[in-house]
């Protein structure tokens, strides 16, 4: 007998809706969000998307102050830093279990990432771009076939998530570096080098942290975390 499955509360199928949207961009970073939009947008009352809000502010992905209202997380180097390490740590260790357990679902499903990013830098669409850059690290998480190890994942990295998009969406990231070392982790997968995949993959999310840093100091002259602030129409937005 396999354990019934429960169905998800009210709150937690809205926070997946609230956590996409911000992942995807639709909700940009330093957005103030109103709750009775979001509540209306989603077809919910507020109770749902206040108890929704306040599960998010644990995961990093907004910041709820009582007098100035709930706004989706503007990143400092610091977070950025501690996040790609844990990710980092996250995923090697994912990736050395999945070539043992997993290797031929692996490879297929990361072929399958990569075709995806490859069309969408041809159609210079870096949002599709993003979907098939998660659906490969998301690869790595599932192919280790540990619960645990996936739940702890998708509970702490979403914030990175967020970035990598504005990254690549917003502020212009070298997409055709990042497709580069996309195909190097995977000729070592394929090879069954996971010493070498995983020291690729090291590498590569460490330079999402140095993206954000040169970033940073390139914009810091002109204003602070310019290029991270929503522009007026976006605040004007959901």
């Amino acid at each position: 007998m396999q354990p019934v499955e429960h169905p998800k509360s009210l709150m937690e199928v809205t926070a997946e809706k609230i956590r996409d949207a911000i992942v995807s961009g639709e909700l940009p970073l330093g957005l103030k969000v109103s709750e009775q939009r979001l509540a209306d947008t989603l077809g919910v009352s507020r109770s749902p998307v206040r108890d929704a809000l306040a599960a998010m502010q644990s995961e990093g992905l907004v910041t709820i102050s009582p007098k100035r209202g709930t706004f989706v997380f503007t990143p400092d180097l610091r977070i950025v830093d501690e996040l790609c390490e844990h990710r980092a740590i996250l995923e090697t260790a994912a990736l050395r279990i999945g070539v043992q357990r997993n290797h031929a679902n692996l490879i297929k499903q990361l072929d399958l990432a990569n075709e995806a990013m490859k069309r969408a830098l041809d159609a210079n669409d870096p949002h599709e771009y993003t979907l098939g850059d998660n659906q490969f690290h998301n690869t790595i998480v599932l192919a280790a076939q540990n619960r645990s190890l996936a739940k702890s994942y998708n509970l702490t990295i979403s914030p990175l998530k967020a970035l990598r998009t504005h990254l690549f969406t917003i502020m212009n990231e070298n997409t055709d570096r990042s497709m580069d070392e996309h195909d190097k982790i995977t000729d070592a997968i394929h090879a069954k080098d996971a010493d070498m995949a995983a020291s690729c993959l090291e590498q590569h999310i460490g330079h999402l942290a140095e993206a954000f840093r040169i970033k940073l100091s390139t914009e810091e002259s002109e204003q602070p975390l310019q290029g991270l602030q929503p522009t007026q129409s976006e605040r004007a937005a959901l």
